[in-house]
């Protein structure tokens, strides 16, 4: 189970093995033994410290999530899964181009994913299949010769034309003016959310697989970037697409700017319902793996 908090003024305890949520006058109480992640989704919320140190010994993730679905805290147990070597090769593939060659595959997996999202929606969308089969055909390509760069100004060119050409083919099917992660309409929000709880979860499988977030190959270093982290959302961020897609946001999604706490809620659930946290598990094996050469990285395919 996983436990949605959306409500300004709650107060989460623990009692007796039980999540005790008090909403005003109501009370919930729910098993801890039956919650994986307590997802915080609004300010105004109190924690007891109890609960905090309750989840932390039966290893339930506390994720706190500002207005636009960044993870901006989070407490989880500091469970030993990863080891020092991982994060030794992680450095040293920085400098031997192994890093480079994962933000090859990465990108190139990304770029295919995108052409597979247009290929399913064409088949929903009779009145736009040519238009999206021909620019999945545009898009295809582009996968492969990624592969073929020699530096990170290259994978970016590439990536970058095709996600012109993507968000061109969906442009008029979200009814929106195109994707901006500054947009103020109800899609670009919903983007940046669905976006959001991708990037919370790909965080902890690296800190899990004992990855350094902060160090990528593909995304620059800067203070504060999980460069990483954004490095392995690539290939997965067209699943997001298609979530946002089926949920078709609207004007009744948002409210002074910001995404209304049901429309918040709407696209959690639908992450939850998506089931990605063991591909996202598998990849972060898989990386590490590759970054201490025992095996190829092979990209996740939608």
């Amino acid at each position: 189970m996983e436990l949605v908090i959306k409500s300004h003024g709650a107060f989460l305890g623990y009692r007796r093995g039980l999540i005790v949520v008090r909403r005003g006058n109501t009370v919930e109480k729910v098993p801890m033994a039956e919650v994986r992640r307590i997802w915080i989704l609004t300010s105004g919320v109190s924690v007891s410290s109890r609960l905090v140190r309750a989840a932390a010994r039966s290893l339930v993730d506390i994720v706190y999530l500002d207005h636009r679905g960044t993870p901006v805290a989070r407490v989880f147990p500091p469970e030993p899964n990863g080891t020092v070597a991982h994060k030794r090769a992680q450095y040293r593939a920085y400098y031997t181009g192994r890093g480079m060659e994962f933000a090859r595959r990465a990108t190139s997996g990304k770029i295919a994913n995108q052409a597979s999202a247009l290929r399913r929606i064409a088949k929903s969308r009779v009145d736009h299949a040519e238009g999206l089969r021909s620019m999945a055909a545009h898009i295809a390509p582009l996968a492969a010769r990624v592969l073929q760069c020699g530096d990170a100004q290259c994978v970016m060119a590439y990536e970058g034309e095709a996600a012109q050409a993507y968000w061109e083919a969906l442009k008029p099917l979200l009814r929106f003016p195109g994707r901006d992660p500054d947009g103020g309409d109800p899609v670009n929000m919903a983007l940046n959310y669905g976006y959001g709880l991708l990037r919370a979860e790909v965080w902890r499988q690296a800190v899990l697989h004992g990855l350094d977030p902060y160090a990528g190959y593909l995304h620059a270093d800067r203070s504060g970037r999980p460069s990483l982290v954004l490095d392995l959302m690539e290939e997965f961020r067209p699943a997001v697409d298609l979530m946002v897609y089926r949920l078709r946001p609207g004007g009744d999604w948002a409210e002074a700017g910001r995404l209304t706490y049901d429309a918040r809620k709407r696209l959690v659930e639908a992450w939850l319902a998506a089931g990605l946290e063991r591909d996202i598990a598998r990849q972060a094996r898989a990386l590490v793996r590759f970054l201490e050469g025992e095996a190829e990285y092979v990209p996740w395919r939608l």
